[in-house]
């Protein structure tokens, strides 16, 4: 009886030790593993099929606008809205409209009263622009330096005119002509270079740092260099 036992002790423990070394039993493991690995899988690529969209015309065109502002001697801000669109990589070209406020300080000297005169004025004008980002150069942070360049059109009235019997002589008219008070429209074409960095701030939203040199500087001008703007853009 008791080797019977023994006997039997014996062979559940020798079956028990078959059954762990079974290569049947050792296979399940990685296969279940692998399984759920290519279901990750499909779930990652479905997650990141829906999130990119397909590239066509509305994709490559974004909306937004700047704000511009200066101090000195001119002093004045701008609004701009804007529309832009990819064309060649990533080369943009864009439009936009503009509405300005300066105030010119000292700009014409009274001779009569022997001071200075200031004055402000309201402006409308439009302009485009290229601006073509590094994205293509460069990857992370630095892909997002651009370069722009930028003509611009502008229409104000200042409430002076000329006069050749007038009191009121422009400080910076070589000529020296005078001016009496009136209302006067002039026509400034400017020409800007420059470049910037743009900060993304959603996958759609972005913004844009950028300075500027005015290269048709003149004394008609609003501008003085260099020229600071902030943009703010939303992609369709």
């Amino acid at each position: 009886m008791y080797r019977n036992c023994l006997l039997i002790l014996f062979l559940l423990s020798f079956s028990w030790t078959g059954l762990s070394q079974n290569p049947d039993s050792i296979t399940v493991i990685p296969m279940a593993t692998a399984q759920t690995d290519t279901v990750q899988a499909e779930v990652k690529a479905t997650r990141k099929a829906r999130a990119q969209r397909p590239d066509n015309f509305w994709r490559r065109v974004s909306l937004g606008g700047n704000l511009g502002f200066q101090f000195g001697t001119v002093t004045g801000f701008n609004i701009s809205p804007e529309v832009r669109v990819r064309t060649i990589d990533q080369l943009y070209v864009g439009v936009g409209f503009i509405y300005q406020y300066f105030r010119f300080s000292d700009y014409y000297w009274d001779t009569v009263d022997q001071e200075s005169i200031s004055y402000s004025s309201n402006t409308f004008g439009g302009r485009i622009f290229l601006r073509y980002y590094l994205r293509s150069l460069f990857d992370g942070w630095a892909g997002n330096f651009f370069a722009h360049a930028e003509y611009e059109y502008l229409l104000y009235v200042i409430p002076f005119e000329q006069d050749p019997n007038g009191r009121y002589v422009d400080i910076y008219d070589y000529a020296k002509q005078t001016y009496s008070k009136g209302r006067e429209l002039l026509n400034i074409h400017s020409v800007f270079v420059g470049g910037g960095y743009s900060q993304p701030i959603t996958n759609r939203v972005f913004v844009d740092f950028l300075i500027m040199i005015n290269l048709n500087d003149s004394p008609l001008s609003p501008y003085t260099n260099p020229i600071f703007r902030l943009g703010v853009g939303v992609g369709l």
